[in-house]
């Protein structure tokens, strides 16, 4: 049993993550928030790139352990090194996957091949296990050798060319958010085939394209392609047919809410509430495609009314009448936030080198029968359970252990120079 808490439900399932970065290390970390034992499999050799990343910070003899970046989407999990260049570290993983009972991984389409750590091969390890991939542009065709991340993947799904206002050019998010996407996609696939595993006894293999979950979610500008040959044009906040509906200045230094208007009885509310009736009487915002022509005027007029007062009171006032609006948070906000609170959306976690931080709790916006998910461990320093997961686990003696480090199978050091901003 890998859970000290049973009531989560992925008590007694053990995760191998073998990923780097966001998309994978998110997909597993839901996991590990449900109860799944996460076992992070990292290289001595080759650290991921996101424990050397630009946000880190401090002494640079321990850089790679003070990643916010990576510290946050990695809370939750064990965390041992294999080099899986090495015949040793190759079937120290195997023997981990036959008593595990799923693999995620989001490398290009040919490293876990050239490893020998392809699906084929690890079925035969352990007939049930489940096997996820993540490459960027799936296992197929003309891309798949091509390396990708959330900059990429966002162009090639098509999101910059509806990003962006009308008058200017296509844009990109600046939030890497396809990562996100890709991996709660991920989680999704993962616990249905747990499910068909629990039905059936058959484990399987989920080929998930990165740049394929993300472009579902702009079926609406494919089938109009598709249907009527037009490319959906640049809106900036505004919606096809609704006004007002857009994100306003408020009451202080860089704030802002955002509110959305979509019936005449909500514009009627809207006008009581901002003690303007008189713009319910004007013909220019008569009806909503009488909105939606003058949304420039509206705007202006909108502005000057939600820049005299506080975004979370704006938001408060609408919501209250039935009327979509959501104040926008800083950092600092969304720790303090009474919602995200509620949903106990952040945890404070002591980890070794970088104390105390409050970390957000990957699967917060979920919720399973009878569960809340939890973070029951700091992310782990370079190879903190090697002891644990390799002698417990696996049954190695100290001895051979004390070998594997001596041959740099394992460690807790990188190997040669390691660089990233003090």
């Amino acid at each position: 049993m890998q859970s000290s808490d049973m009531r989560l439900p992925l008590s007694g399932i053990r995760v191998v993550d073998s990923t780097n970065s966001w998309a994978g290390p998110f997909s597993a970390q839901i996991l590990a928030s449900f109860g799944a034992q996460v076992i992070k499999v990292e290289a001595i050799q080759y650290l991921d790139t996101w424990r050397t990343s630009a946000t880190a910070y401090g002494p640079q003899d321990t850089i790679w352990e003070r990643s916010p970046t990576w510290n946050s989407v990695n809370s939750g999990k064990l965390g041992i090194t294999l080099n899986l260049q090495n015949p040793k570290g190759v079937d120290l993983f195997k023997r981990l996957v036959k008593i595990s009972d799923v693999v995620a991984e989001n490398f290009s389409p040919r490293v876990m091949r050239n490893f020998g750590l392809n699906y084929e091969v690890l079925k035969e390890v352990n007939p049930e296990i489940i096997m996820i991939s993540l490459p960027a542009y799936g296992n197929s065709g003309p891309w798949s050798s091509f390396v990708g991340f959330a900059a990429s993947i966002e162009q090639m799904a098509g999101f910059p060319s509806l990003t962006g206002y009308p008058d200017g050019p296509p844009k990109m998010s600046g939030a890497g958010f396809t990562d996100a996407i890709s991996g709660v996609t991920a989680s999704v696939a993962l616990m249905t085939a747990l499910i068909h595993r629990q039905m059936t006894g058959k484990g399987q293999y989920i080929e998930l394209a990165q740049m394929e979950a993300n472009t579902s979610l702009i079926g609406d500008a494919i089938v109009e392609y598709a249907m009527n040959g037009k490319n959906p044009p640049r809106r900036g906040n505004r919606h096809p047919w609704a006004a007002p509906h857009g994100c306003y200045r408020s009451l202080g230094e860089d704030q802002w809410v955002n509110l959305a208007v979509y019936t005449d009885e909500q514009w009627q509310k809207f006008c009581h509430i901002t003690g303007h009736p008189e713009w319910a009487e004007d013909a220019r915002f008569a009806g909503g495609i009488a909105r939606w022509k003058h949304q420039d005027e509206l705007d202006k007029m909108i502005e000057e009314w939600t820049m005299r007062h506080d975004h979370y009171e704006i938001m408060h006032l609408l919501q209250q009448e039935g009327i979509a609006a959501g104040a926008v948070l800083s950092g600092a906000e969304l720790l303090s936030d009474p919602h995200l609170k509620e949903r106990h959306a952040f945890e404070v976690l002591e980890r070794d080198i970088v104390g105390a931080h409050p970390y957000p709790v990957a699967a917060a916006a979920m919720r399973l029968s009878g569960s809340e998910p939890r973070l029951e461990r700091p992310a782990p320093t370079l190879g903190q359970h090697n002891d644990y997961v390799l002698g417990e686990l696996l049954g190695l003696t100290k001895d051979e252990i004390k070998t594997l480090e001596e041959e740099n199978i394992i460690g807790d050091m990188p190997l040669g120079q390691v660089k990233g901003r003090a």
